[in-house]
């Protein structure tokens, strides 16, 4: 091959060397380029979840149900949400966000994290907060986890207003929760647990009779007397309905 020919070939290797060196560049560049706009589409998304969760305080029950409602149809946003909710129901400062948070919450209470946000907030020192958060670890599935959330919610109560929602909740899973109930009686002094015969009446609907024998069986004669007499007396029409809220009973445990 002469000089000529060299020439006439060699020109190709280094061209396409630097060919495959520019699309490599510009690969490179719109490579970081796109994970630039993506760590900016993240930051945007991450900033209007925080504005979302600020602004939950100041919404009305209505309107975190609406919202609570959308998140469930979009999981792809709520996957970016929850864990900003999950954070003010454990710690926000505010009461109020707290409470409109576990509102939230509740929607998602299927989610074990979410359950375990709640189970947290039981021995909270803000009673409204303990509470709600106590009422809600009741629709926990299956029946029988709930049951076991509520009595170490009995356990644990630093408020008479957990007690009442974790015996309310009991009343209302049935069976398992009567179960549950019999290990936790002595977490309730005498006159919690006349305030019981009282509600359990008025509120057991379908599991009234069951646990109005379970208290007339009770080691103290007045809760004994209260439950036989509840038995032996009508029934009530408001005992027909399932276990409402409780009024807070006004005693110490």
């Amino acid at each position: 091959m002469d000089d000529g020919t060299r020439t006439k070939d060699g020109w190709f290797g280094p061209f396409l060397v630097a060919t495959t060196a520019c699309i490599l560049t510009v690969t490179i560049l719109g490579s970081i380029g796109i994970l630039a706009w993506r760590f900016y589409d993240r930051w945007q998304l991450q900033d209007r979840v925080r504005t979302l969760v600020l602004s939950l305080e100041n919404r009305s029950a209505d309107e975190l149900a609406e919202k609570a409602a959308q998140l469930k149809e979009r999981p792809k946003v709520a996957k970016y949400v929850l864990p900003q909710i999950r954070a003010a129901i454990v710690r926000s400062p505010s009461e109020q966000q707290q409470w409109a948070a576990i509102r939230i919450g509740e929607a998602f209470i299927s989610d074990r994290s979410m359950e375990d946000a709640l189970f947290r907030l039981r021995s909270s020192p803000r009673e409204r907060i303990a509470a709600e958060a106590t009422r809600i670890l009741s629709l926990v599935e299956p029946p029988s986890r709930a049951a076991e959330r509520l009595g170490a919610c009995l356990k644990d109560a630093q408020c008479g207003a957990v007690k009442d929602e974790a015996c309310a909740g009991l009343l209302r899973l049935g069976e398992v929760g009567l179960a549950e109930m019999r290990t936790h009686m002595n977490a309730l002094n005498v006159g919690r647990r006349l305030w019981l015969v009282r509600y359990v009446n008025d509120r057991g609907g379908v599991n009234r009779q069951a646990w109005l024998q379970m208290l007339a069986k009770d080691e103290d004669t007045a809760v004994r007397t209260a439950a036989v007499a509840a038995l032996a007396g009508p029934v009530t029409q408001s005992a027909h309905r399932d276990a409402e809220t409780p009024q807070i009973a006004s005693t110490g445990g």
